[in-house]
């Protein structure tokens, strides 16, 4: 089915099914994997994309990521392509496999947010925001240099949050207001997120679709 002439790349945006860091309210690290309900998952999610065509699948490195769209793209008789600029933010190590509620992750965690205007400040050896949001945006000037027009990219919440406020704020965006977003919008497992370039740049068009999953 060919665009409208208005548009020239659409791209659809999948946050990786349900991990076992997710079960377990964990901070997670790049080896964390699906959980079963989230392998469920995204066997419902690849058969939607049997009625939406793409041309590539791209895949943050990271297991739970990966695995989603390796699912998806055996469904749909397709490749997955790892992509280093679709992985999750970085977090410090030492926060790594805790609980978000554990008193040493609540403690770095506020000091992370608290200094996130500083776009040169660590707590240890996390990336920072101002580091994420500029990966998110090389990300979508990578895509120019490509000849697919419809691209699905399974990455997660962070990374896709970081995109869609990129999208919608472009230099208005910055690390502390993307923090207080953090608290006011919310991402499924599994959830469709989709934006189209046309001539005026990328829009939204869609945000965590996810009739997919109906309410298993």
């Amino acid at each position: 089915m060919p665009f409208p002439l208005s548009i020239m790349m659409k791209l659809y945006l999948v946050r990786h099914g349900q991990s076992t860091g997710n079960v377990g309210n964990l901070h997670q690290n790049k080896l964390t994997p699906l959980s079963d309900h989230g392998r469920h998952q995204a066997g419902i999610l690849a058969k939607r994309f049997h009625t939406i065509p793409v041309d590539v699948i791209l895949a943050s490195p990271y297991a739970r990521a990966f695995e989603t769209a390796e699912i998806i793209g055996k469904e749909v008789g397709q490749s997955v392509e790892k992509n280093e600029l679709l992985r999750e933010l970085k977090r410090p190590t030492i926060i790594e496999g805790k609980m978000i509620t554990d008193p040493i992750s609540i403690a770095v965690n506020e000091m992370i947010k608290t200094n996130a205007h500083d776009t040169n400040w660590h707590y240890a050896d996390e990336e920072n925001i101002s580091e994420l949001l500029a990966r998110a945006r090389t990300f979508l000037e990578s895509l120019d240099s490509r000849s697919e027009k419809r691209i699905l990219a399974v990455s997660h919440g962070r990374l896709i949050q970081a995109l869609v406020e990129h999208v919608i704020l472009g230099d208005a965006l910055t690390p502390h207001l993307f923090e207080e977003m953090k608290e006011r919008i919310y991402m499924t497992n599994t959830g469709i997120t989709v934006l189209e370039k046309n001539a005026t740049g990328w829009h939204l068009v869609t945000w965590n679709d996810n009739a997919h999953l109906g309410n298993i």
